[in-house]
């Protein structure tokens, strides 16, 4: 069974007493030197003694104990099975060394690693040995070793320095392809992946970097501000309660499986690996799964999760014996894991993504911070911890606004819990310093594509609005904004305003808390929702100016979020109590005592251009559209998640719905999972294609990226307008990638009218004579047997429809009503079938369509009656639909609403504007006869001008390339001037971004300069 995994990875770990011995080995593969049995006959060792040791191990119950003298040389003679890169670069997995070393004694000397054909040395590498317990070495072939190795290596040699030592080796894997981007330098190797910026690979150059601000003295002041700011986190993180004997008893038992032994003065125990340290059999074993460690119990995430619950049983004891058990248990864990490898220099050799693991070691360090310094290990504790935080990277003044959403994530809480540790010295002051400065610099808008907020309130991951990734970040702005705050450390007014827009502005387009499907990522699966908590924890931060201890509009915000809307009729006031658990209730009644109510559901339009959204909310009902751009992504694939939602920035449109007195949420809105097709997302024009064509193909397209699709379009045209906040349009030119139907193309609008929704499509196009082209007017689950009953009477007249929801739709072509009782589909993520009850109205634009288009109208929480009324006198009318202009009016909002995708050639209908100069959106607002309001919007975000940055092969096909592969992501958006020539002459209000040029008894010009995706409001007036 040569090279093959010899056990069911379900069991793969052997974890059980034999004989006294302890096993836990999880691999057993020939390329795997493991050392349980024997000293390898392949191993020999000049001036050296090779035995097999239980004293120390890191994979099974055994290490090679290597006893050498000065100049020793430790041989091993195999096949080291290292594979050259891929000369095509389709691969870019890099053939590894792989090993981890124990030393009980740290001395300032090197061992070399050589590595020999035929007995001519090809490349080496040193690792250096000043350091005690585990340390491990992921060490490229090609990119990081001094020589050129070649295939067919057959010998590695270590060499030892010139002092006599002694030193254990396991878990040796002489090559293995890795994910190169993936390595990690430290104190041991720090030439390893020597140029990355990657913010997880970057602890060694970064810990190294030096303050630019003076030690100073610390104030009295300034010693209060820092023992307010430790209370404060302590707070937020251990709330003093009762320990109970069954917690007690968990405790035990999970302590008990990590079979910790502290024996003359040595430490062993269940070795414990980083999630991500199973990439190191990514390609040697079939069935490799990252969460191999995870599942086995050996991953450290729930080791230092259970020192955080011994933490906090220590502060909750109120037995003196049961409080010197939980301190004795904490001490053994400590001292276990950092023999194990996590301590100041140690970066495990492959380290990428350990932020999400290590959160609770820096709480529970910091939980017993007096009990460490009572044992003398503070100091190392407070090492190990900025170590890991990469704290220095607050030293030096940041050079522009942003920071990864990774970092406020994964690091800030491990920052300032690493600084708070410290003693109150002028370093630990001035560490605050540089620490608020970073926050305050990391919260501020950022430019292009970069992380983390934007100035239009969109929260950016992975380069796109990405609220599924933004509420981990935001919890470690808004916490740390808390922390500083009424503090000489507070943060500037900006970076504080700019957190709470970007909260607002989740609030507005999360509906009640559920994030829409479309801004989901790569889980489009409804369960995704705001952390309410972070509404809570701005409110008591105060005003962003500092003037008042608590902001109203976030507590309004937090305790609408947490309350149960009324009953229609119910002697109650506007809201029910809810009872959110701990912090949260603690922090609803702080809120109430102060006076503080609940919202009204929030009302207006929204245009995210840096999310390519728009919304629209009346009442409790929020309608939300999304596209996709050349510089925002359609949808994110990877290769276990998001199966086939690549629709869902086609142009959809979420209807986030209830009856009166009921919490909006999916289920509500008529949306399940189950049974869903993802050929139909609401609002796409889409190629209704076999699940199997629609899965996404997940690729690693470039270095730059891994195994993930995130497409683009070439199109630059794609975002929405709002008008005064009240009401607003959005346009897109709709092109799908070559990788999948490149000949598919459509020009889509929405009209947002108050309580009427006008959406538009034209110019609807592409060659695939396979399978029909469809738009999907909306796809509704049969939730509940009333809903499917309603359904089964539904008499379709062909033009009107009514949801048992209350959302009216008027289509006035011809249109398709499906009923699917049941419907059977795939999940988000499965190829297994999944079925549920739907209804569905699309409109069949048939197969290979030319110049197809469509209209309907929505008209959220309408009933029979109003629909009816509404067919028989739409209150809108289209003025224009085709591949230059989309333009509509409505009599009952006295609006006239412009998506012109071309620059008008003719004069525009209608009574107001005459034409553009380019392509742009515009509404107009009849106030009366004498007043106008003109709003103006380019949606070309404009972070480079001109022709796409599309590349293309010998085909003349767009290429896949990743976001950040592309050189412009992190640049401003441009200045892109709009003319727009009115019918007649009117007096304009001053607006900074708008100029007159011109203006006469025919028409007035206006130059408006537009930025960022932004909406420009200019009064009007006779």
């Amino acid at each position: 069974m040569k090279g093959k995994f010899f056990i069911n990875l379900a069991s793969v770990l052997s974890f059980f007493a034999i004989s006294g011995e302890l096993t836990a080995q999880v691999v057993k593969h020939e390329r795997l030197l493991s050392f349980e049995e024997a000293v390898p006959q392949e191993l020999s060792g000049a001036g050296s003694t090779l035995s097999l040791s239980d004293e120390h191990y890191k994979d099974g119950s055994r290490s090679l104990r290597w006893t050498y003298k000065p100049g020793a040389v430790l041989s091993l003679k195999k096949d080291l099975k290292f594979e050259a890169k891929d000369p095509t670069g389709k691969d870019t997995y890099l053939s590894a060394f792989i090993v981890w070393v124990y030393n009980e004694k740290a001395v300032d000397k090197k061992i070399t690693f050589q590595f020999l054909k035929d007995g001519k040395v090809c490349t080496s590498f040193p690792f250096g040995i000043n350091f005690t317990g585990w340390r491990a070495a992921w060490v490229c072939y090609e990119r990081d070793m001094e020589g050129t190795p070649e295939e067919g290596m057959n010998e590695l040699r270590i060499l030892a320095p010139d002092v006599e030592g002694e030193l254990f080796i396991d878990h040796l894997i002489p090559a293995s392809k890795v994910d190169a981007r993936q390595q990690a330098a430290d104190v041991q190797v720090p030439f390893v992946h020597k140029g990355t910026t990657n913010h997880w690979l970057v602890i060694y150059p970064h810990s190294l970097w030096k303050s630019d601000l003076p030690l100073k003295p610390v104030s009295e002041k300034e010693l209060q501000d820092m023992h307010l700011m430790e209370k404060r986190y302590r707070d937020l993180i251990y709330t003093p309660g009762k320990l109970s004997q069954k917690q007690i008893d968990k405790i035990r038992r999970k302590y008990d499986a990590y079979k910790i032994v502290c024996k003359n003065g040595k430490v062993s125990g269940l070795p414990i690996f980083m999630v991500r340290q199973s990439e190191a059999y990514e390609r040697m074993i079939p069935h490799w799964n990252k969460d191999m460690f995870t599942k086995l119990g050996m991953e450290m995430k729930a080791y230092f999760d259970l020192m955080k619950a011994i933490a906090v049983a220590y502060h909750n004891a109120q037995d003196a014996q049961v409080k010197q058990e939980m301190r004795q248990k904490f001490m053994a864990m400590y001292d276990h894991i950092t023999d194990q490898g996590v301590a100041y220099g140690s970066c495990w050799g492959n380290i990428h993504h350990y932020g999400y693991s290590v959160r609770s070691l820096y709480l529970s360090y910091f939980l017993m911070k007096d009990v460490l310094r009572e044992e003398n290990r503070l100091a190392e504790a407070e090492a190990t911890m900025r170590w890991y935080a990469i704290t220095n990277e607050v030293y030096p003044k940041p050079t522009g606004n942003g920071i990864d959403m990774d970092s406020f994530n994964t690091q800030t809480s491990g920052r300032i819990a690493s600084i708070l540790m410290m003693e109150d010295t002028p370093e630990k002051l001035r560490y605050l310093r540089a620490f608020s400065r970073w926050i305050d610099y990391g919260c501020r808008p950022a430019p292009g594509l970069a992380g983390a907020f934007k100035s239009d309130g969109a929260a950016f991951h992975h380069r796109n609005n990405y609220p599924a990734y933004a509420v981990g970040g935001l919890d470690g702005a808004t916490n740390m904004i808390y922390l500083m705050s009424g503090t000489t450390f507070a943060v500037s007014e900006l970076a504080h305003q700019t957190v709470k827009d970007v909260l607002l502005t989740m609030r507005f387009y999360c509906n009640q808390q559920q994030f829409p499907l479309s801004m989901s990522g790569r889980h489009p699966n409804g369960k995704g929702k705001l952390i309410p908590v972070q509404y809570a924890m701005m409110a008591i931060s105060g005003t962003p100016d500092g003037k008042e201890k608590y902001d109203a509009d976030m507590a309004a915000a937090y305790l609408r979020l947490v309350r149960e809307p009324a009953k229609p009729g119910a002697n109650e006031p506007d809201y029910l109590p809810q009872a959110p658990a701990g912090l949260e209730r603690k922090l609803e009644k702080k809120l109430l005592k102060a006076g503080f109510t609940p919202e009204k559901d929030p009302q207006g339009n929204l245009a995210l251009g840096y999310g390519c959204v728009s919304v629209q909310r009346r009442n409790n009902w929020a309608a939300v559209v999304r596209g996709h751009s050349r510089y925002l992504w359609d949808a994110e694939h990877y290769l276990d998640a998001n199966f086939y939602g690549r629709y869902l920035g086609y142009g959809s449109m979420q209807v986030l719905t209830a009856q009166p007195g009921e919490r909006v949420t999916f289920t509500t809105s008529g949306w399940q999972e189950n049974g869903f097709d993802w050929n139909r997302i609401p609002g796409a024009t889409s190629i209704h294609l076999p699940f199997d064509q629609l899965r996404a193909k997940v690729l690693n397209v470039d270095a730059f990226s891994g195994m993930e699709e995130m497409l683009y379009s070439d199109e630059a045209f794609a975002g929405g307008l709002s008008q005064e906040r009240e009401n607003g349009n959005f346009g897109m030119k709709l092109h799908e990638h070559d990788k999948y139907n490149g000949s598919h193309r459509a020009r889509i609008s929405y009209h947002f009218f108050g309580n009427t929704i006008v959406a538009l499509g034209s110019d609807i196009e592409n060659v695939n004579q396979d399978y029909p082209t469809e738009t999907t007017v909306f796809q509704l689950a049969a939730i509940t047997p009333e809903e499917k009953a309603y359904w089964d009477n539904w008499k379709d007249n062909g033009h009107t429809y009514l949801a048992p929801n209350g959302v009216g739709y008027y289509v006035p072509g011809n249109v398709q009503f499906e009923k699917n009782f049941p419907q059977v589909t795939v999940g988000e993520r499965s190829v297994k079938p999944t079925s549920g009850d739907w209804v569905s109205l699309v409109f069949n634009h048939g197969k290979a369509p030319q110049g197809a288009s469509y209209e309907y109208a929505v008209l959220p929480q309408t009933d029979e009656q109003g629909l009816t009324q509404f067919a028989k006198q739409p209150t809108y009318q289209v003025l224009q639909r085709d591949r230059n202009a989309h333009i509509v009016t409505s009599s009952a909002e006295h609006l006239t609403s412009y998506v012109l995708f071309e620059t008008p050639q003719k004069a525009l209908p209608g009574d107001f504007i005459e034409k553009a100069d380019t392509s742009c959106l515009a509404m107009v607002k009849q106030v009366d006869k004498k007043k106008l309001v003109l709003t103006v919007a380019q949606p070309d975000m404009a972070f480079y001008r001109g022709p796409s940055d599309e590349a293309f092969d010998e085909n003349g096909k767009r290429i896949e390339r990743s976001i950040y592969s592309r050189p412009w992501i992190d640049d401003e958006s441009k200045e892109i001037p709009v003319t727009i020539t009115l019918k007649g002459k009117w007096n304009v209000a001053s607006h900074p971004a708008v100029k007159v040029l011109e203006s006469d008894k025919k028409h007035t010009i206006l130059q408006f300069t537009c930025r960022e995706g932004k909406s420009y409001d200019v009064q009007l007036s006779k």
